[in-house]
């Protein structure tokens, strides 16, 4: 049994490890929807711009949460 009287760790790296694997399959997604893209038409096509347009954004927030992520490691590390 675990002992309760000491908080748990926060893990700053495994955070950052889930993050980026987080981003690389948003890339992936993203790079896969325009490939496709060149089969579509229309509304379609303007769905997938759409959404490419907010994995693009998803992916700079998740880089920026990255670096604060490392940024707090580093702190507690000092």
């Amino acid at each position: 049994m675990a002992n309760s009287k000491y908080p748990k760790q926060d893990d700053k790296t495994s955070n950052v490890n889930r993050i980026r694997e987080i981003v690389q399959n948003t890339e992936r997604n993203l790079m896969e929807a325009e490939i496709g893209k060149e089969f579509t038409d229309g509304i379609q096509r303007e769905i997938i711009n759409e959404q490419n347009e907010r994995r693009k954004q998803s992916i700079e927030e998740l880089k920026e949460e990255i670096k604060e992520e490392i940024g707090k490691g580093k702190k507690g590390k000092a």
